[in-house]
């Protein structure tokens, strides 16, 4: 029976490939072109199925048209009649509706489709258990499509229902007997009906309903909606019992198991329902033909509800439900004749109208004359006899009919990728994108081979991985007036994953297909296997870090709970699909709302992860469930944007003109950080990660104020610091190292506050702007060197304690001005156009340059911070030393208030040459305060140095107090020198000059060297000799005005009063 059943298949296969092929050929010959303002419609004069001419119109990169306004129908009806059509078209809209006036219902998808499951060769194994417990039953209906195997004699058994009571409660088997024919019987409490022939052998699917009621134990047995046996008195006492096990394909022994392979079932099996009464002729009439009724149906055929044993394999095939009474269903039609719509059965053949839009149609007709395309080429060459080039050409469309012609479809163009100077122009990238969406609807058949369907979907994701490479991002935006998304490639990898999930044999486990882009995995998991929440995942290729997906512990466990064992588990990853989507997907309306509260207002979203992708099927069926998933942070934070994360779907239902937009219903965030954010969906589907930005929220006049003190700060900063480099260079500050390194980093503020005051004027010159920008980030770069330099000198002066550092100063220059000039050569020679800002004279921190400014800045102030806190520990701990020995005797207060003020005292010097401060600059995007705060600390920092370093420095200070007594002393030498009495005897003088009484007679030199060497040795005392015409005179000075011993001091400045 098995070889009739394959040969049946084929023919069956064969006839309809021959059909849709010679049909669809006819389509793209028989049509016309009519434009009008804003559309193109293309009238396809041959009739198709109204699914069949969405199908084509969609391949067309269009649709059915909607005709919703009056413009419309007055344009078809006037291209209508320069054809002189007057017959129905078809247009956009299918309804789920069925003619008799009856409460039926049709499937939702197409009504000839049927999900099969497999018996063939008699097991005693292959079973499918209805996990709906049945209630008791006073009547009972079960109607199935079957396919008898006509190789086996021995007795089927179609279903069999067991209670816990008693074995074999209700049972339908048959057996064939020598002339051919299939007879039935019923089995209702062991009470077993004669068997009646009721159909002829044939191979063929028919359709079986039998029907039983209480009521005077009548029971019928229905073959293709004709009565063929029925009967009464069979079990008219008691009804049926109920919470029992219904078992397809196998006659139980004991409650739910013991199976004999010599009474099971061979064929195949789909549809069956079941009803909790008896229909009557008219309603089985109707079920036959693929509708049932509503009312009392206990279980609709749903693959779902079904616990199928590994072997039993689950196929989808068309089964021909035309030609019937009763429609399948209404779809949209317009009336040539009348200018009106109307409705007719989906399944009659009309002719149609494909909708473009106008620019759709220009851009279709320009890339299919360009001639640049090696792939069409390369294509035409490998193609020989299988005519590739027919289902990618851009100005006709035709359906792949089958698996095999898909797979050697897919397998020419995955060569032609292959080659090594093939690249996909735009018109390329259309014919492959329409022919993945074409072989992407084929239906498997059940001749189909696993190992083909297998290699059409390796191929498949194969060639779907190189569409949706980075390198096309250009293409992508060159063809986005026609497929108007990436994801309509994802769209086709969902649908072919619902061919996918059929891919797994008994004794295989999981399929594991990767390609440039794209990473599938399909596993079967025994439920009770699962440990944990994210069991199955996905992980990059391209590196270490994992992308994860999998179900939590309690959708598992409702799973269970239902009677499921096992289920299939197909998950997909994206990892380029984030660079091509970029912003032209984002809906902020439909994905959230921007927020916009204290301090901070909405500044857009970001795609921030890969795709990834979960389905559940249960018995072949998509189950949606609960999910959970973490993502890796494909983007860097920004650091002028506060960013929240937000878990997203891809709903191909929202803004359809888009091809869909992300929504974040049912999703929420469940733990954030910074490389990674883990999210819970109460769905399967296409899922990503969002950064919703923020930016600070200030008004005109904040702005306003925060650059005014900016100005004010960099000018007052300016002044005092020319000021502060006139002292050190003025005033006679002995030379040092530190006093050189002061100086180089003076300059450098100097002249990046002093560029930064005039840098608004060279704003509108692109020449002088980026001239400006790079001085800025030269000397902003110097500045913060010369700080590192300042660092590393006061940690060679207080840890280390080297004295001289005059050998280290030529690499100290190295490093001050050597390399900010190699940074900002090497940021320009890399970055070009991109170096400068949009609407300002400064680095572009919008990409990755800024990091050329920032990073060693955030370097220079780690290691100062560094160096500070070293400084402060060794201050602290010098100073606890002191006290303990020359203030033992003061209390522990005054000792603790000490102690704070040793720790505060050098940070209050340091901060300000170490540029500390700038660490503001983190926090500047949270409040305004804290912005005016940063403004302050910065834009005055050369107002800092000037105070501390130069009023409150002892160095410059009695540099200072030097220059006045020299002068003091020059005027009085020259003074003696031309008025030696009047000068002697001025009180002035002598008040000024602090001196005891002074003789007017000079002494003689003996006195006087013996005077001298006494006060000297024993007092300090400075002398200034006075010798002129011969004659020494020798003028005391007080040691009050003489300076203290210089001496090694271990800070950077020995400031006074602190």
């Amino acid at each position: 029976m098995c070889g009739t059943i394959t040969r049946f298949a084929v023919w069956f296969c064969a006839l309809l490939v021959c059909n849709l092929d010679e049909t669809h050929a006819q389509a793209s010959s028989n049509s016309s072109i009519f434009p009008t303002s804003h559309y193109v419609y293309e009238y396809i004069n041959t009739p198709l199925k109204w699914e069949h001419a969405s199908r084509y119109c969609e391949l067309r990169f269009g649709s059915l048209p909607v005709l919703s306004k009056v413009e419309d129908k007055n344009a078809i009806l006037d291209l209508l009649a320069t054809q002189g059509a007057n017959q129905q078209l078809w247009i956009n809209g299918k309804l789920s509706e069925v003619s008799g006036g009856e409460d039926l219902t049709v499937r939702k998808n197409s009504v000839d489709k049927f999900e099969i499951l497999v018996f063939l060769n008699k097991t005693d194994t292959k079973h499918a258990k209805i996990l709906n417990v049945l209630p008791p039953l006073s009547a009972v209906t079960i109607c199935a499509r079957v396919q008898w195997d006509n190789q086996s004699s021995d007795i089927a058994t179609v279903f069999s229902y067991a209670i816990p009571v008693f074995i074999n409660e209700f049972q339908l088997r048959g057996r064939i007997d020598d002339a051919g024919f299939i007879q039935l019987a019923l089995i209702v409490h062991g009470h077993h009906t004669p068997y009646k022939s009721v159909l002829k052998s044939d191979g063929l699917w028919h359709h079986i309903c039998v029907t039983w009621q209480k009521e005077n134990g009548a029971w019928f047995i229905y073959a293709d909606g004709i009565k063929v046996s029925s009967g009464d008195n069979c079990y008219s006492s008691q009804i049926i019992g109920g919470n029992g096990t219904f078992i397809i394909g196998q006659d139980q022994d004991s409650l739910g198991g013991t199976f004999k392979q010599n009474e099971a079932f061979s064929g195949n099996i789909t549809f069956l329902n079941i009803w909790t009464h008896a229909l009557d002729a008219n309603q089985i009439s109707a079920v036959s033909m693929c509708s049932f009724p509503q009312q009392n149906l206990f279980y609709q055929w749903n693959l779902t509800s079904l616990e199928i044993e590994p072997n039993v394999q689950v196929v989808e095939l068309q089964l021909n439900c035309t030609g019937l009474k009763i429609s399948s269903g209404k779809c949209q039609t317009f009336d040539a004749a009348s200018g009106f719509k109307s409705q007719f059965g989906c399944e009659n053949l009309l002719p149609f109208f494909c909708q473009l839009t106008k620019d759709t149609y220009l851009k279709l007709n320009e890339f299919q004359s360009d001639s640049r395309s090696l792939f069409k080429t390369k294509s035409e060459a490998f193609s020989h006899d299988t005519m590739v080039i027919e289902y990618m050409s851009l100005s006709n469309a035709k359906l792949v009919p089958n698996i095999s012609e898909a797979e050697t479809i897919l397998k020419t163009v995955q060569q032609v990728l292959s080659i090594e100077n093939v690249t996909l122009q735009p018109a390329d990238m259309l014919r492959v994108i329409r022919l993945l969406q074409n072989i992407a609807n084929v239906e498997p058949h059940i001749n189909d081979t696993q190992e083909a369907l297998e290699n059409v979907s390796r191929s498949f994701i194969h060639i779907a991985g190189e569409v949706l490479d980075q390198h096309n991002a250009e293409r992508w935006t060159e063809i986005n007036e026609i497929v108007q998304s990436p994801m309509a490639v994802v769209y086709g990898v969902d649908r072919l994953m619902q061919n996918l999930n059929k891919l797994l044999s008994t004794d295989q486990e999981n399929i594991i297909i990767r390609s440039k882009n794209i990473k599938l995995e399909i596993r079967q998991k025994i439920l009770t296997n699962f440990t944990n929440d994210i069991d199955v995942y996905m992980s990059d290729m391209n590196n270490k870090s994992t992308d994860q997906i999998g179900l939590p512990k309690e959708a598992i466990d409702r799973l269970q709970q239902k009677g499921l064992t096992r289920a299939t588990f197909v998950n997909t990853w994206y990892g380029t699909l984030h660079c091509l989507l970029g912003n032209g997907t984002l809906d902020t309306n439909s994905v959230i709302e921007a927020v916009s509260d204290e301090g901070f207002k909405g500044a857009g979203m970001q795609i921030a992860s890969a795709v990834i992708s979960s389905t559940v099927f249960q018995g072949g069926q998509p189950v949606s469930m609960a999910t959970k998933y973490r993502l890796r942070h494909r983007i860097k934070a920004f650091s002028s944007l506060a960013v929240d994360s937000v878990c997203v779907f891809w709903n191909f239902s929202l803004r359809p003109e888009k091809g869909g937009s992300w929504s974040t219903a049912g999703c929420r965030v469940i733990e954030s950080g910074l490389e990674s954010t883990a999210c819970f969906c109460n769905h399967t589907t296409n899922f990503a990660l969002l950064f919703q930005l923020y930016e600070v929220k200030r008004s005109s006049y904040e702005e306003a104020v925060l650059m005014n003190l900016t100005l004010i700060g960099c000018t007052i900063s300016l002044c005092a610091l020319v000021v502060t480099l006139v002292l050190f260079s003025v005033v006679g500050v002995p030379k040092s190292d530190r006093t050189t390194v002061h100086k180089n980093l003076i300059c450098a503020l100097v002249a990046a506050e002093g560029l930064l005051v005039a840098s608004d004027s060279a704003r509108t010159n692109q020449v002088a702007c980026s001239i400006v920008t790079a001085m800025l980030h030269l000397l902003f770069m110097a500045a913060f060197a010369w700080m590192l330099v300042e660092g590393i000198l006061l940690w060679s002066k207080v840890v280390t304690v080297n004295i001289n550092e005059e050998k280290r100063m030529k690499y100290y220059y190295l490093i001050g001005w050597g390399f900010p000039v190699f940074i900002v050569a090497i940021t320009l020679a890399t970055t070009g156009d991109k170096y400068i800002a949009d609407n300002h004279c400064w680095l572009n921190i919008q990409s990755e340059i800024i990091w050329a400014f920032v990073g060693p800045v955030l370097f220079t102030l780690t290691i100062n911070t560094f160096v500070l806190l070293r400084v402060v520990m060794i201050t602290i701990t010098s100073s606890q030393r002191r006290s303990m020995m020359l203030a033992s005797d003061s209390s522990l207060a005054q000792r603790a208030l000490c102690q704070i003020w040793t720790a505060i005292k050098p940070v209050v010097i340091l901060l300000p040459v170490l540029g500390l401060t700038w660490f503001c600059g983190v926090l500047v995007h949270f409040n305004i305060v804290l912005a005016y705060i940063f403004v302050a600390l910065n834009s005055f920092q050369g107002l800092y140095i000037f105070l501390v370093y130069g009023v409150y420095n002892s160095e410059v200070r009695n540099a200072i107090k030097r220059m006045k007594e020299k002068r003091k002393a020059l005027s009085f030498t020259n003074c003696t020198s031309s008025r030696p009495s009047s000068c002697l005897t001025s009180p002035k003088m002598t008040t000024s000059l602090n001196v005891g009484k002074c003789s007017v007679s000079a002494p003689d030199k003996d006195t006087l060297k013996s005077a001298t060497n006494k006060s000297a040795s024993s007092k300090g005392a400075s002398m200034i000799f006075n010798r002129e015409n011969g004659a020494e005179d020798v003028m005391w000075i007080s040691e009050s005005l003489v300076l203290d011993k210089t001496e090694i001091q271990l800070t950077a400045f020995r400031v006074s009063g602190l």
